[in-house]
């Protein structure tokens, strides 16, 4: 069971004692002789043990490779949230750029700290009406709000990945998950074959990175896994935390066939306007409107960083329909409207979805049997809650051996079944 070094040898059993050929009287090795050797070794080493496990697997018949669920957990990192501090601010990109060699971990550059800035002034302004804030008609609210040594409020600390970072372990972000309390974390993510649950596919990835950003890392390592046993990817199946236009980019791609439902966000259609393809524009098809046109105008980059294409109509088509106010509202005289850029992607994703409801349904719920019982095996048997090591590379060989050790006692049990059944087949026999 992968572990700290300490937990193993306190662990080992006369079984173990017995396969690693030791005594009962023999003492068993110091913890730390465990824990250095991990360390020393690469993640290659890790990733050859968790294939070599695969393989046995795959010859055992355990794995089809028609269908792979995509899921992640946060994996708590062996660091505290008390140990955050800001990040030297650089002046301006070229020097941000210069940088990047030095470790940008422990820089941000003047345009993304002011809009952190803006975001946690925002945020301020938002919390007023909570615990000992000032509300909006400026009278302060029941609870006292905390003081310290010489009267001055103690305001809510604004953390970010953006201008924080932890010096004991850089690697590990900022993360949280609704009702549960922020923390530094790893993101694990895993893919499993849906025929008897074996872990395809596992590594470490930036909990500061969305689900969807790490949807390449994980697939790539699977397909690389089952293609070392002639198994290629039918089927991938994940939640919509998965859903980005860069993530069903590269699925179409890699000629996968994925069942991602698309993210809240996403619009379908455009109630009153009909999307001419061949023109690349909207037009409006509202009962007694202008019928209005939108051109595409040009690309831009919104304030999340998504880049979006625009449409907008003229001033002179809008300006005196009657639907203007509710339409464009009630000082803007045009219509506009922005689409993602990868929005072909999604139509395409939501049109394979609404072409057989009851199949993407049951896909769904084949996704949640198969890799939420796995995760949970992961973080409350195989030790997958809390990393007791540092950085990427050590949290990616901890997800690891946390993986081949499940896959290992897949393994066993599967084998043991088989025995059973061919013994009870042999008895009735005779």
């Amino acid at each position: 069971m992968p572990g700290t070094g300490v937990s193993i040898v306190r662990n080992i059993h006369l079984d173990v004692r017995l396969f690693l050929k030791y005594d009962i009287d023999e003492p068993l090795p110091w913890h730390s002789t465990i824990s250095r050797t991990r360390q020393l070794y690469g993640e290659k080493v890790f990733l050859l043990l968790f294939q070599k496990v695969l393989a046995m697997c795959v010859r055992k018949g355990m794995v089809k490779g028609k269908r792979q669920a995509v899921d992640s957990a946060f994996i708590k990192a062996n660091a505290s949230m008390d140990s955050l501090v800001e990040k030297e601010v650089v002046e301006d990109a070229g020097a941000y750029v210069e940088e990047l060699n030095e470790g940008s971990v422990y820089k941000v550059n003047k345009s993304v700290k002011k809009a952190v800035d803006r975001h946690h002034k925002w945020k301020e302004e938002a919390y007023k009406s909570q615990h000992g804030g000032i509300n909006t008609t400026g009278h302060s609210n029941k609870i006292d709000a905390p003081t310290d040594e010489n009267g001055n409020l103690i305001r809510p600390k604004f953390l970010s990945n953006h201008t924080h970072y932890s010096p004991t372990d850089p690697d590990a972000k900022i993360s949280t998950k609704p009702g549960k309390a922020r923390q530094l974390n790893y993101s694990g993510q895993v893919a499993v074959d849906d025929a008897h649950h074996v872990i395809t596919g596992a590594c470490a990835s930036s909990a500061g990175n969305r689900d969807s950003q790490n949807l390449s890392q994980i697939l790539d390592q699977t397909i690389d896994n089952l293609s070392k046993n002639e198994m290629p990817i039918d089927q991938v199946t994940a939640d919509a935390g998965y859903s980005s236009g860069e993530s069903l980019k590269y699925l179409e791609e890699n000629n996968i066939d994925a069942y991602i439902p698309n993210f809240g966000q996403y619009i379908p259609q455009r109630e009153g306007f009909r999307y001419n393809s061949e023109l690349d524009r909207y037009e409006c098809t509202k009962e007694g409107g202008n019928k209005a046109l939108l051109p595409f105008k040009g690309e831009r980059t919104d304030s999340k960083g998504y880049t979006k294409k625009t449409y907008r109509s003229s001033e002179s088509d809008c300006k005196n329909c009657p639907f203007r106010q509710a339409c464009c509202g009630a000082k803007t005289k045009f219509k506009k409207i922005d689409d993602s850029i990868y929005k072909p992607y999604y139509d395409r994703m939501h049109a394979k979805l609404q072409a057989n409801p009851s199949y993407a349904k049951r896909i769904s719920k084949i996704r949640s049997r198969t890799v939420e019982p796995v995760l949970g095996t992961l973080i409350n048997f195989l030790n997958m809650r809390k990393i007791n090591s540092r950085g990427m590379e050590q949290a990616n060989k901890h997800v690891l051996m946390a993986a081949l050790t499940y896959n290992l006692k897949k393994y066993l049990n599967f084998e043991r079944r088989t025995v059973l059944r061919a013994a009870a087949t042999m008895k009735i026999d005779l």
